[in-house]
């Protein structure tokens, strides 16, 4: 199936703005149709989420295109791409773990106030 820009961007839950920096920036290959229009595959959906996945953790810009770049060359750039996705996961475990430790900060203060709140009206 295939998408005008508009539908995609309601699909995907980007803006028509981001589709094209997207483009524009390697991390999404678009085909064009004979007025040069851009047309969106089911294959673009599954790229775009994959893409946005690796932003949700945090992975750069600079990282993001070269994912892309290597995914765009095809199979031989696997070894190269599953570095870059190992090394990006040690860096969402570390996050990971200051997030764990500031939650339990954080629900050891909310304890203690709420301790303190309740000894207040005893």
């Amino acid at each position: 199936m295939t998408y005008s820009i508009g539908e995609f961007s309601k699909i995907v839950g980007l803006s028509e703005h981001t589709l094209r920096f997207y483009e524009k920036e390697g991390l999404i290959k678009v085909n064009r149709d004979n007025n040069n229009v851009r047309i969106y595959s089911d294959e673009n959906k599954l790229w775009i989420e994959s893409l946005l996945h690796l932003k949700n953790t945090g992975m750069s810009l600079k990282d993001m295109k070269r994912f892309a770049m290597w995914g765009h060359m095809g199979d031989k750039t696997m070894e190269e791409r599953l570095a870059l996705l190992k090394k990006h996961r040690i860096k969402v475990v570390e996050e990971l773990e200051k997030i764990r430790q500031s939650l339990e900060h954080l629900d050891n203060k909310i304890n203690f106030y709420e301790n303190e709140v309740g000894d207040c009206f005893s």
